[in-house]
């Protein structure tokens, strides 16, 4: 296998994973990976909290994803405000627009708006410095939501003396890379040829990276390619035609490791346009309507590492609860967020989402009452 030796020490940037995480990978990746052992919905059943949060009343809360141009961004979003107006809550909405500034102008305006509680979708801590520190002198706690950034995943602090979110609500982002690394290696007879998009603005692509890196390791006839890189700027301006001329240049890679859907969606459509489709299998995270479709159409991706965005948005409402209440949060922080594999024999129907199988809505409504 050639694996260069900068490509780990790239991901480093102060992601210290804990002993319980690398264990927990090493033993559900030990075995010869097998595309039925990655579609095992994790978990099976609902794993979230089972001590009572009763929801206070009269609260303003405030949500804020990355850009309203990103489903991976909006979806648990929207599922955050679907749970807040259940309980009573008023909410308001803002587009981060994927930019620093409106991202840090929106939670300056959440602040003047007297919100009782801020919570953000996709967001590095350390771009919204503005913003935590009017929140902080405000006494506004500060949570959010698809960063990866501490439990289950490695935990990553603000660079400096930056200020932090309360906690993150992801779900273990190396495990979901583990489980795309497995699927390719299956998929390939263990021969494929991998090249691994990385976005190191997000950290969930950094920790989901890490578990790429970690299950190919394992595949002795694999090779792995130099990272290319993208940003959130990048990703519906260059991204795609980057993308086609490094499989141009390198003609063996037939395997493309996406970052999240709505990046995949360019990748794809790239691909395609280039006529390397018969070639190339793209393999991506998140679980997007319009992605499954591309499985489903056999247009060139094949595989999604789905996560259930909405059950995001209700952890992150029950997480806020307990802060506000003054309760113990729950750890890990992500309340066991599901995901699955998905591929052409185990897609959901055509027009939706990839959700769980087991009512998680109701049982975070019951622990509210």
């Amino acid at each position: 296998m050639i694996l260069q030796d900068t490509i780990l020490a790239r991901l480093a940037r102060g992601a210290a994973v804990s002993a319980a995480v690398s264990l927990a990978a090493a033993s559900a990746f030990a075995a010869e990976p097998s595309k039925e052992a990655t579609r095992v919905e994790t978990p099976a059943t609902f794993q979230g909290p089972t001590e009572p949060a009763k929801a206070p009343k009269d609260i303003k809360v405030a949500i804020i994803p990355c850009a309203a141009a990103f489903h991976g961004c909006t979806a648990p979003a929207d599922a955050a405000a679907e749970a807040a107006k259940a309980l009573g809550w008023t909410v308001t909405q803002y587009d981060g627009g994927g930019d620093q500034q409106k991202q840090n102008a929106a939670m300056l305006d959440a602040v003047s708006a007297g919100a009782n509680v801020i919570l953000l979708m996709a967001i590095d801590p350390n771009f919204v410095q503005l913003g935590l520190a009017a929140a902080k002198k405000a006494g506004i706690p500060v949570l959010s939501g698809t960063d990866s950034t501490n439990t289950p995943n490695p935990v990553i602090k603000p660079t400096g003396d930056n200020l932090n979110y309360v906690l993150d609500v992801s779900p273990s982002l190396v495990e979901v890379g583990h489980r795309m690394a497995d699927w390719t290696i299956a998929d390939s007879g263990g021969k494929a040829n991998v090249l691994i998009i990385k976005a190191d603005e997000f950290p969930s692509v950094r920790a989901e990276n890490q578990g790429q890196l970690e299950g190919l390791k394992a595949c002795s006839g694999c090779v792995i390619q130099p990272f290319l890189s993208t940003t959130s700027a990048q990703v519906a301006t260059t991204l795609g035609q980057q993308v086609v001329g490094f499989l141009q240049s390198h003609p063996d890679v037939n395997y493309v490791l996406g970052p999240f859907d709505p990046a995949d969606v360019f990748i794809v459509n790239a691909i395609a346009q280039a006529g390397l489709g018969d070639r190339v299998k793209v393999v991506a995270e998140l679980g997007d309507e319009q992605n499954l479709d591309f499985i489903r159409n056999g247009r060139v991706q094949v595989a999604d590492a789905a996560i259930d965005n909405t059950y995001i948005g209700y952890a992150v409402i029950d997480q806020a609860i307990r802060v506000l209440n003054k309760q113990p949060v729950i750890e890990p922080n992500g309340e066991n967020v599901p995901f699955q594999m998905l591929d052409e024999t185990n897609l959901p129907p055509p027009g939706t989402d990839w959700h769980a199988s087991y009512d998680y809505k109701s049982a975070y409504l019951k622990l509210w009452q």
